[in-house]
């Protein structure tokens, strides 16, 4: 499997961390923060089990405009590795009708492993229904499960890829390309598999996207339209997006074992196009969990400890990369 085929990797960017800035604070619902996505001025912040918060970028509110359990809520039923961790989210470009929220695919899942349908890291498809009123209060916040994918890799030693994922796949959608992307790797991503790093690599596969019909779908190794490997260079996994032909990840808890960091990947190039290393800034000591684009600026969101968490702003200058 080839790493890189098409753009030279001595064109990738490193940025500095010295830009960040706080945005805002807010008040966690719930202990744990997770996947994030942004639409028009809300950020869509998830917490373990499939609970959704929404908050106000514009007046920037620490409180939250509404909370909700997703479609796809689950606090481990009927066992503890089908919790939703929700740990990873991103907007589509596809609405249904009389809905002016695209649909949201959300990573699912807490278990690393397999029951006899697939991973257990699945992608559930979520239509997010928000009403407002004039002064910006909500009267209706929801969501209705529409599709849950799941990913078996019991047929891939009769083609030429690889294992796409350990048992953990990240989920990302490319609605304008009708396709999915899965992001993992081939051993995990924390010290205690240290002894890997170096035969260790991210694998990015592209799967084709099932049509809207079926509530239940299992893909496989048939539905794989390419995959390309990444350089392993920075230690846990966390969240990102798809932005144009730009997967946008973050990585790192915020400690020394685990310093925070983001890596843009190429899709159309197939490759690493921009890194950066986030260690020694404003929240280099927090723990990173997703990003997501408003107004030209990439947002990160993190969890702390406290009742609080944070949306930083990277600037407007990964913008650039699109």
């Amino acid at each position: 499997m080839a790493e890189n085929r098409g753009k030279n990797t001595s064109s990738i960017i490193e940025l500095s961390p010295d830009h960040p800035r706080l945005y805002m604070r807010y008040d966690k619902i719930l202990p744990s923060a997770q996947g994030m996505a942004v639409h028009g001025d809300m950020a869509f912040i998830l917490y373990h089990t499939g609970v959704c918060a929404l908050y106000d970028l514009k007046t920037r509110d620490p409180k939250p405009l509404a909370r909700f359990p997703l479609g796809s809520h689950n606090s481990g039923v009927p066992a503890r590795d089908y919790l939703n961790h929700s740990n990873q989210c991103m907007f589509s470009g596809e609405y249904l009708e009389g809905n002016t929220i695209p649909l949201l695919y959300v990573t699912c899942g807490c278990g690393v492993g397999r029951d006899q349908d697939g991973f257990f890291y699945r992608c559930a498809v979520e239509d997010v229904h928000v009403e407002r009123m004039a002064d910006g209060r909500c009267t209706r916040a929801e969501s209705r499960l529409i599709q849950t994918l799941v990913f078996s890799d019991e047929d891939i030693g009769k083609t030429s890829y690889e294992k796409p994922c350990w048992g953990c796949p990240a989920w990302f959608v490319d609605s304008a390309n009708d396709c999915l992307y899965i992001f993992s790797s081939r051993w995990r991503t924390t010290k205690e598999f240290l002894e890997h790093y170096n035969a260790n690599r991210y694998i990015i596969t592209k799967m084709r996207k099932p049509p809207l019909v079926d509530a239940f779908v299992r893909l496989t190794a048939a539905d794989i339209l390419d995959q390309f490997l990444v350089p392993f260079d920075i230690l846990f996994t966390q969240g990102g997006m798809i932005s144009g032909d730009k997967m946008f990840y973050t990585f790192g808890l915020g400690d020394n074992s685990y310093p925070i960091g983001l890596r843009v990947y190429d899709l159309t190039g197939r490759c690493v196009c921009g890194k950066v290393d986030l260690s020694g800034s404003i929240f280099g000591h927090e723990e990173i969990e997703s990003c997501s684009f408003y107004n030209g600026e990439l947002f990160c969101n993190t969890n702390t400890n406290a009742g609080t968490g944070g949306i930083y702003s990277l600037g407007t200058n990964l913008a650039k990369l699109l």
